[in-house]
């Protein structure tokens, strides 16, 4: 499955990446490469706590052309991360 993530950079900060389809799942990284590796571990780390928490949750992929007509998504870096859900 393909999730669509945003990469931001705000002046004198590190690249900050935002996953719109699971809420509270962001991470970091010091160059975009770096914050595009960075986010697989994150969503890996943060729907393994949801699932041992027994929290309900869903992973429905949206467009990015909706997502990017969002006012807090604007200026970014949109880009497809490749999740195995075995692995979930």
């Amino acid at each position: 499955m393909d999730i669509p993530i945003l990469i931001q950079k705000n002046q004198g900060s590190k690249y900050g990446v935002t996953v719109p389809d699971i809420p509270g799942c962001v991470s970091t990284g010091e160059t975009i490469d770096h914050a595009m590796r960075n986010v697989t571990d994150a969503i890996y780390g943060h729907v393994g706590t949801l699932l041992r928490q027994g929290k309900p949750f869903e992973i429905r992929p949206s467009p990015v052309e909706e997502l990017s007509k969002e006012p807090d998504y604007a200026g970014g870096i949109w880009a497809l991360v490749s999740l195995d859900l075995a692995k979930l």
